[in-house]
């Protein structure tokens, strides 16, 4: 049942990538506005409930364009794995990594210098809204380096550009507005595209650097005189 169902899944696939290209929408690189408009939750977090910061923003997408995305985040994933772009430090939305695997590289590292009679400093990052504040075009110039062009570069960035968003709440929405930067919130490709913007953060640093997504740990030995 379970071959049946994952052999019907990639026919339907298939199916709907005929259908969108012969849309023209990854041949022309042009993405409907229906596509690049998002009704935006507010999901309260913690703190005080009249403080806009405070709330989780969770955007409705459009499903068509999300099977778009599934299928090119598919195309993108297989590229950055078969040349081993992206970071091994990285155990955020990649496939047979996790927060678990990030926690026990980190305490296997510790652990080992601790052994040998050193200590430990380590610095904790986490950059604040750091998806939402990505810069459009510094992402495409990075979607570039990594080996990614032609049609499909294209195709992502028509899909950010010209984007809007409205918040509703409890039947009532607001004016739509623009959104100048960030990755889509719920999207298929903002997982894949933001460990690609964050995957030179590793450079010149000389110490051991671990990311889940953008939480990173950045540690070394210390050495006990």
């Amino acid at each position: 049942m379970a071959y049946l169902q994952g052999y019907l899944k990639q026919l339907v696939m298939k199916l709907l990538y005929q259908l969108l290209c012969c849309s023209g929408s990854l041949d022309e690189g042009c993405v409907p506005l229906q596509w690049r408009t998002a009704n935006v939750t507010p999901v309260f977090k913690k703190g005080a409930i009249s403080q806009p910061e405070n709330y989780r923003p969770v955007s409705l997408t459009s499903q068509l364009s999300k099977v778009m995305e599934s299928i090119i985040r598919d195309a993108i994933t297989e590229h950055l794995d078969k040349y081993n772009l992206i970071s091994n430090s990285q155990h955020g939305f990649r496939s047979g990594r996790s927060c678990t695997t990030n926690l026990l590289t980190f305490l296997d590292e510790v652990t080992s210098v601790v052994n040998r009679g050193n200590g430990v400093d380590a610095i904790f990052l986490d950059f604040a809204k750091a998806f939402d504040k990505v810069p459009h075009r510094r992402l495409l110039i990075k979607v570039e380096q990594h080996g990614i062009g032609g049609k499909l570069a294209a195709w992502i960035e028509a899909w950010l550009a010209g984007r809007k968003q409205r918040v509703c709440v409890e039947g009532t929405a607001s004016g739509w507005e623009l959104v100048l930067s960030g990755i889509p919130q719920g999207s298929v490709l903002r997982p894949l595209l933001f460990i690609i913007f964050i995957n030179d953060l590793d450079l010149s640093i000389i110490n051991t650097i671990l990311k889940f997504a953008d939480d990173t740990k950045v540690f070394g030995s210390i050495l006990n005189d």
